[in-house]
């Protein structure tokens, strides 16, 4: 993504400038020029390719033929294969360059008083440079359910058919395939995963100037002075200050620079990767229907004829439920907003797991009674000996034996509501600083107006103020006024 606009906090207007500082930000803007170049170059690649393809697409509907299409197309792809490698490798020499200039970038610093008189000078805005923007956006979203009904319950029923297979082929297959039908699993899980980076930056046509400029030259004295404790002024020598009026200028003077104006610009550098993941897995086995399969069918025929009951006790059953169900919720953001301070506003999520709708103990054993009875209904098909036990009542009986749903109905726990910043307050937060940016009232310095102050202009504009009979250069927007002189020597 390209750079956000690099700014030093010490370079504030009308101040005097960090010449240390401004050439760090000079630094930092210069390693990172051919890294955002060569994105530049490749977005526009990009942008041809995906217009040279709708081109394509149109004509191929219209009949054209687009051989030479094709052949352009693929040089395209050579140049755009290769733009993305320099990108690529531009950008990791921006960073590995930038990454000991930042660390010069100081939060808090202290320098020489600034020599403007802040009383008699005036900031204005004027439109003096021009509005732009640059936006780069990347957006990756996946969402996914996946839901599954496996039977665990195979190795239910192969003991079964193990413990069955004296009965015949047919009756064991039957009494396999009824106990499977006993377990059962539901697995569900959910993933919604979301990955924006964006990268907008704004030149800012209204800028800062100092108009009028006015300098108070004892204050710009007190400043050299502090700032070239070797070369110092003494203002107090009215010969001295009189005699550097009139001397000759040197090439490379010394000086020092006060930011008389600027030009803003903004940059808005932001990423945001979201993942939720939800997973349920609920089982349910009816465990001891199976394991006394065989008991039940050696004994089956004499209980059928002598009591002409149907099927066995649920309380010879355990029913069994198991229920896992987990939400995991990770965000990372980052953003990076120069000159404007956009509004970032948290969304809520909502935390929940799945449970069982209905799990209580009365509803559980009709289940259980009745996925036994519907097994014991493929022993009887098998139980010759038992027919003439086949009564009206066991025919009701059969009728009204359904087979129910092993699982119980999932519904969501809602354990709550947290607020966090993902996509959305991204967007929103965007929406924010493309309204500030378009208002043009904020920003960070892109250009810097420089005055600079060297000791011979010092002891001109102080000539102006106490001796104007001998110089009235003053070096400033102020009107030419008279003042008391200092005492001479």
């Amino acid at each position: 993504m390209p750079s956000s606009i690099p700014y030093d906090p010490s370079l504030v207007l009308a101040n005097v400038v960090d010449n240390t500082a401004l050439a760090v930000i000079q630094k930092i803007s210069e390693a990172a020029a051919p890294a955002d170049a060569a994105q530049n170059n490749l977005n526009a690649l990009i942008s041809m390719r995906r217009s040279l393809d709708m081109t394509r697409n149109e004509l191929t509907n219209l009949g054209i033929d687009t051989g030479e299409c094709n052949k352009a197309l693929d040089t395209l792809n050579g140049e755009i294969t290769d733009a993305a490698k320099d990108y690529v490798s531009a950008k990791i020499k921006a960073e590995s360059e930038i990454k000991p200039l930042r660390a010069d970038i100081r939060g808090v610093s202290s320098q020489a008083e600034s020599p403007v008189d802040y009383a008699a000078t005036q900031i204005k805005s004027m439109p003096l440079s021009s509005d732009s923007m640059n936006m780069d956006v990347q957006y990756f979203s996946m969402d996914s359910n996946v839901q599954t009904a496996d039977s665990y319950g195979s190795t239910i029923g192969t003991f079964v058919a193990a413990s069955t297979s004296w009965m015949g082929t047919k009756a064991s297959s039957e009494m396999s395939a009824a106990a499977q039908k006993q377990a059962s699993t539901q697995a569900q899980k959910k993933s919604l995963s979301g990955t924006l980076v964006l990268s907008v930056s704004c030149t800012h046509k209204n800028a800062s100037v100092l108009a009028p400029l006015v300098l108070n030259p004892d204050k710009a004295i007190g400043t050299w002075n502090q700032i070239f404790p070797d070369d110092t002024l003494d203002p107090t020598s009215k010969k001295d200050m009189l005699q550097l009026t009139s001397s000759k200028d040197e090439k490379d003077a010394k000086h020092y620079s006060i930011l008389s104006g600027m030009t803003f610009g903004s940059s808005f550098v932001g990423m945001v990767h979201v993942l939720n993941n939800t997973d349920t897995s609920v089982s349910q086995a009816m465990t001891s229907a199976a394991q006394s399969m065989q008991a039940q069918m050696e004994v089956g025929g004499w209980f059928e004829n002598v009591s002409g009951g149907f099927g066995v006790n649920g309380t010879f059953s355990s029913d069994v439920k198991n229920l896992l169900s987990s939400q995991n919720i990770t965000t990372h953001v980052t953003l990076i907003s120069m000159g404007v301070i956009p509004s970032m506003v948290a969304s809520e999520v909502k935390l929940g797991v799945q449970a069982f709708a209905k799990f209580d103990p009365k509803s559980s054993m009709e289940a259980i009674a009745q996925l036994q009875n519907s097994t014991v209904q493929g022993q009887n098909s098998v139980q010759s000996s038992a027919q003439a036990a086949r009564t009206g009542k066991q025919m009701v009986t059969m009728q009204n034996m359904q087979i129910k749903a092993a699982l119980e109905g999932l519904a969501e726990i809602d354990d709550g509501h947290n607020k966090m910043l993902d996509i959305n307050s991204m967007m929103s937060a965007l929406d924010d600083y493309l309204k500030k940016a378009s208002d043009g009232t904020s920003g960070v310095p892109l250009t810097y107006y420089l005055k600079d102050i060297t000791k011979k202009m010092l002891a001109q504009a102080w000539t102006a103020k106490y001796y104007p009979q001998y110089n009235g250069i003053r070096h400033d927007d102020s009107e030419p006024a008279g003042g008391s002189p200092p005492p001479a020597e």
